[in-house]
This record gives C-alpha cells, structure tokens and sequence, in this order.
C-alpha cells in the first residue's frame, strides 16, 4: 500500500509538544565556533603568506576548507534565525560568514529558506534533480556529473557539486522573469531590491577573496582558495547528498517524511557539524535551537515509528548513488 504524502504543518501539529521551551532561546554561543573558525582560516593564510612552499599550502589549504564547510552549516543555522535574531546584526553577520563559502545570504534565503523549505523535492524545489522531460544536452552533462547515479557511480567530480550550486542560482538572480540556466530547476522570485542587494552582497565576496589572494600572492594565494572549496565543497556534499537525493519526488506535497533522510553519524562528527545529520528534523523545526535534534529524534521515532527512518551515512550515500541520472516525471 501506497503512503499518502502529508503537508509539513500535519505533523508539526503532532510534535509540537516535543520542542522543549529552551529549544527556542537563541544559540548565540554558538558565534564563538564561527569565530574560531574564522581565525583559524586567518591562522592558516597568514602562515602561508609566511612560509611559501606548495606542499605546507596543499596541508593548511585542506585545514581551512575544513573550517570553511563547519562555517557553511553554521551560517546555515544563522540564517534561520536560530543564533542571532536582531537586524541589522544578523545581516552583517551572515554577509561575513557566507563569504567564505562564496554564497550571497539573500540567494541562500531565497533559494534555501523560501523555496527549498517550503517545496522540498517537488516541482518547485530548487535542489532537485532534473526529470526526464526536462532533459537537454547542457543538464544530462551537469546531471551526470554533479548530482551522484548509477551511471557513473562515486565520481569525484560530485564533490565539485557546491562550488556549482552557488555559481548556477547566482547566474539564476539575473536572469530575466521566467528565464534561469537550464542546470536549475527553479527560480525564486527576485524582486529588484533583492537583485540590488545580492549584487552588493556578491561584490563583497569577490573583494573578500581578492584580498586573500593579492595578500598571498601567486601562485599560492589561487591554489590555496581553489584547495580549500574543494574540499569545503566535497565535505559539505557528503552529507548533502544524503538528505534528499535517495528520497521520492512528489508533484506538489513537501512531506519531511518520505522526501527527507536523517542519517547516523559518531556523536562528535555530529558536534563538529552542528547536527545535520538531523535533516527530518530540521524540515520539521528550522526555527529552533540544532542542538535539540538529537533529543526530539527520539521522540519522533516515538509518534511515527512507521514513517520516521534514520540510516547510517553510507548506507544514504549508497542509495543515492543507486538513482538514475534523471528522476522520473511525477507528471507521466
């Protein structure tokens, strides 16, 4: 028998009881890991900029992209108010952050806050893959590449995927109405201020990373920023492939439990991620405190027994890789 999907407020109906109280206080601690890894990265260019050899740049370029994907899923939980709250702090603080990982906070709103949140794996979630009747030369490439399948099962060229994930909705903001790069699959709607904005937000990164390079100075200063997204990206797509890639794909109703995949991880990797392993969790409570998934895992385990399911990370890795280069059309 086939599960009917339900709309997230279903079930967040039923849970609601389970949040405990402090969950929703701000985690404004959590701003001295970022600030730490902040340093750290700081830490590692300067030595660099002090001893130019390629082989300490190759050591501290994969300490810092390290530190860059522990920023990303920490600016991830910025961004939903969850640490700071107060503008225009938050603003400034998450224009900082996301400019180590190269992403304008108002592209990942639009992109992850409004739509993915709201229409996760359906026709207008902006990290799905592509469906059949979708297919063009341009995304069976990106596709193939980018996204994990069968038919070039573990290509490095996956850990490539972030690096693209910014560059594509980025390229999307300045599109006209209606039009995106045939590599997205959905374009928020930008209104001209958020354009105005997003292009601010986008300078500033690009000064943010010409700094870095011009105070290293070539060849290591280039070599260390391409090392380290590499591997901030490999490390960030690790965990990202698992949360919704080996999920079902659903014409119009986002339900956290069949199109969301929470995995199982060493506790300390946990820490060291900020709990996004959680991911069902997190589609069901964005709003609260990461530190509390662990916690309400349990309790959701409790009240869908049935529909809840929390795999180990290879095993989600492995299923996602078992998935066809194009996902088959909810519509056909």
């Amino acid at each position: 028998m086939t599960q009917t999907p339900n709309p997230i407020g279903y079930y967040t109906k039923q849970l609601r009881d389970i949040v405990p109280q402090e969950a929703y206080s701000l985690a404004t601690y959590k701003l001295i890991p970022m600030a730490i890894h902040s340093s750290l990265i700081l830490g590692y260019l300067s030595i660099i900029k002090l001893f130019p050899n390629v082989w300490i740049t190759i050591f501290l370029s994969i300490l810092m992209g390290i530190s860059i994907a522990c920023l990303f899923l920490y600016s991830h939980e910025l961004s939903h108010g969850t640490i700071v709250k107060k503008q225009p702090q938050l603003y400034l603080l998450e224009n900082f952050f996301w400019a180590f990982s190269g992403i304008p906070p108002t592209v990942w709103r639009r992109v992850h806050n409004y739509s993915h949140h709201s229409h996760m794996n359906t026709y207008n979630d902006p990290d799905r893959k592509t469906f059949k009747s979708e297919r063009t030369p341009l995304n069976k490439l990106y596709n193939l590449f980018i996204y994990p399948n069968k038919a070039l099962r573990y290509s490095i060229t996956v850990g490539f995927a972030m690096m693209f994930y910014s560059t594509k909705h980025i390229l999307a903001v300045f599109y006209p109405k209606g039009a995106m790069p045939q590599i997205v699959t959905h374009r928020p709607n930008y209104t001209p201020k958020d354009v105005m904005r997003i292009a601010f937000e986008l300078l500033f990164i690009l000064v943010f990373w010409l700094t870095i390079i011009l105070y290293i100075g070539s060849p290591y200063g280039p070599l260390a920023c391409f090392i380290s997204w590499l591997v901030y990206s490999a490390a960030v797509i690790t965990f990202i492939i698992t949360q919704h890639l080996r999920d079902q794909v659903f014409i119009e109703t986002p339900d956290p439990f069949m199109t969301t995949t929470s995995v199982i991880i060493p506790k300390w990797l946990d820490k060291i991620i900020d709990w996004h392993s959680f991911h069902v969790e997190h589609h069901l409570f964005p709003g609260i405190n990461f530190d509390y998934y662990p916690v309400i895992s349990k309790k959701i385990q409790e009240r869908f027994p049935d529909q809840y399911e929390r795999i180990p990370l290879f095993q989600a890795i492995k299923e996602s890789y078992d998935k066809d280069v194009f996902l088959d059309d909810p519509l056909t």
